[in-house]
């Protein structure tokens, strides 16, 4: 009997052992998966976060609310051509790329409201200059849109614009026939003239924003300046479609074309438009104007003249070329979308440069992701991704990233023109170095960090600005330099050409085969990610970017009198579009 009792103990103890361990597996088995379902939430959660910084510009609803968050198109055709090629020549006999192919997708940057990726960095710069005191801060969105004038008598006069064509104007005090300081415009040129007096009567909080652009970045300006009530003056070259000058005047700026030049021109768009900010913001020509004949008020009282008007007026020069507030819009927006959207497999990222920003700050974001998921251990890939220019003909920039050098063979003595016409692609290309492009040429050292807060390249930005970062949670503000350098790199890598007439034939076959209609800066854009894509690996994934759509092209880029009367290009045929597309594009000896 005490043996069995024993036994019977022995086994009731054993029963209860195995519920409890029964019990606890299953509690772990749920908890786990618990976990694991919460983690992969979380992490689609932290991804629409990174995808939607700015929530509460998203509440407000408006124009701003539909800047960035881009698709990416996967290109099916243009990527079956590389793989296709290779494979029909022989270069993979273990169907490697038939297997893993290599994969070109687009970041649909014409997809923002004003149809190109330049909304986020123009988005950036008025922020920054708000921020920083340089622009008035904008009018309520539930105020009166004549809070500033509401008193003075604008909005219902016609006479408005009435002296927008005189050059002088007498200020004279009622009374006593004292005279205040006369407004002489005779030195102004008189395009640059009539766009600041166009401004100045656009203008809601006495903020005016002057920029000197190929067009895409005015647009946005425009779009965005106008609602937060500050006039626009763009500073156009005249080499641009006139579809942009005629959309810009439709947005309410204050527009100046001058001669496409180099740089070193006072007539350079840029130098114009910093002239104008000069006019305003500096020599304060235009005070006695605006208090005079804008917001109708008296040069003086009736006991005491006001020799000087006060400075009602705030101009800020965006300079898009050299603000790294244009870069940090791409570091912080659509760097972090792009490798979002491929869980970040980017093996290469390919694109032309205008002002530099979205190229490096893209590529400087691609990048430092790679090094701390290595230092992580947790990279998709086992090299870093591979930034590469697309630059055109008459640009600097090819030269600078391959040779250290920027200079381009039209810029010789010879053959340099008195003005610049080398390319038909618009809005891309340098003959300088800009403070945005200049970041991606300097070499970086990238660390292992025991900081997982640290940025090495948000540093490089925050240390140039002077300013503080935010990239989502993170805060880079103080420049931490830690030791133990593990690489030394620049942000871009390599550097090829493109032609005017690969552009042509791309553009062509885009729209037949992807159904894309694109201006000239996306069709080199797309060659380049074809011959780069031809150097990967099997499985790779490359990255460019749809700058903005044809319909602001159709008056040079898809105008076959422009494109072979005066460029002397040939248009494509329509069986050259069914052919191989390689050998239009003389890119197939690559391969």
């Amino acid at each position: 009997m005490v043996e069995i009792t024993l036994s019977s103990q022995t086994t009731t103890c054993a029963r209860s052992y195995l519920t409890a361990a029964a019990a606890v597996f299953v509690a772990s088995s749920t908890l786990w998966v618990s976990w694991c379902f919460r983690d992969k939430m979380s992490r689609k959660q932290r991804k629409t976060r990174q995808l939607s910084r700015d929530d509460h510009a998203m509440t407000k609803g408006g124009y701003e609310s539909l800047i960035g968050n881009t698709p990416l198109l996967y290109l099916p055709h243009i990527s079956s051509l590389i793989n296709d090629y290779i494979t029909s020549k022989g270069g993979d006999p273990d169907n490697k790329f038939t297997r893993n192919p290599v994969r070109i997708f687009v970041k649909m940057e014409n997809m923002n409201p004003g149809g190109t990726g330049k909304d986020r960095a123009a988005r950036s710069m008025i922020l920054a200059s708000e921020r920083s005191g340089d622009l008035p801060p904008p009018l309520s969105r539930y105020c009166n849109h004549q809070l500033i004038r509401g008193n003075r008598g604008y909005g219902d006069d016609k006479t408005n614009t009435t002296n927008n064509n005189t050059d002088t104007v007498n200020c004279t005090r009622n009374g006593d026939g004292e005279i205040s300081p006369s407004l002489d415009f005779s030195n102004v040129d008189p395009s640059i003239h009539q766009a600041i007096l166009i401004a100045l009567h656009a203008t809601k909080t006495h903020g005016i924003v002057i920029e000197g652009t190929s067009g895409s970045t005015g647009i946005s300006l425009a779009s965005l300046a106008s609602p937060r009530g500050h006039g626009v003056i763009v500073v156009l070259p005249d080499d641009q479609s006139t579809q942009k000058s005629a959309f810009l005047k439709k947005l309410g700026c204050g527009v100046v074309v001058v001669k496409n030049c180099s740089i070193s021109n006072p007539g350079h768009y840029v130098n114009v438009a910093k002239r104008v900010w000069e006019l305003i913001e500096v020599e304060r020509r235009y005070d006695a104007y605006y208090q005079k004949h804008v917001l109708r008020e008296d040069c003086g009282s009736n006991s005491t003249l006001i020799k000087t008007p006060p400075k009602l007026l705030k101009a800020a020069f965006m300079n898009q070329f050299d603000n790294l507030a244009n870069v940090v819009s791409h570091y912080t927006t659509t760097g972090p979308e792009i490798h979002s959207q491929l869980d970040g497999k980017v093996n290469a990222f390919v694109m032309s440069a205008g002002t530099g920003g979205t190229l490096v700050g893209v590529g400087g974001y691609l990048k430092e992701k790679w090094w701390e998921n290595c230092r992580r251990k947790c990279q998709h890939q086992s090299t870093p991704p591979k930034i590469v220019l697309v630059d055109p003909p008459g640009s600097s920039l090819f030269n600078k990233v391959k040779y250290g050098v920027a200079y381009a063979p039209q810029q010789s003595e010879r053959s340099l023109r008195r003005h610049r016409y080398d390319t038909l692609a618009e809005g891309i290309g340098l003959d300088r170095v800009t403070a945005n492009f200049g970041l991606g040429c300097d070499e970086i050292t990238w660390k292992t960090y025991s900081n997982s807060k640290c940025a090495s390249f948000g540093n490089r930005i925050a240390l140039r600005s002077n300013s503080c970062i935010k990239n989502g949670s993170t805060t880079v503000s103080n420049i931490f330099i830690p030791k133990s350098p593990t690489c030394k790199s620049k942000i871009v890598d390599d550097a090829i050409r493109v032609t005017d007439q690969q552009a042509v034939n791309m553009a062509h076959y885009l729209l037949r085969h992807e159904g894309l209609f694109v201006g000239s800066s996306t069709a080199m854009n797309i060659v380049g990610a074809m011959m780069v894509a031809s150097r990967m690996e099997p499985g790779c994934n490359v990255v460019t970017v749809v700058c903005d759509g044809g319909q602001r092209h159709t008056s040079r880029f898809w105008n076959p009198d422009f494109v072979v009367g005066e460029r002397g290009l040939v248009w494509p045929a329509e069986k050259d579009l069914e052919g191989n597309i390689l050998e239009l594009l003389d890119i197939s000896h690559q391969i």
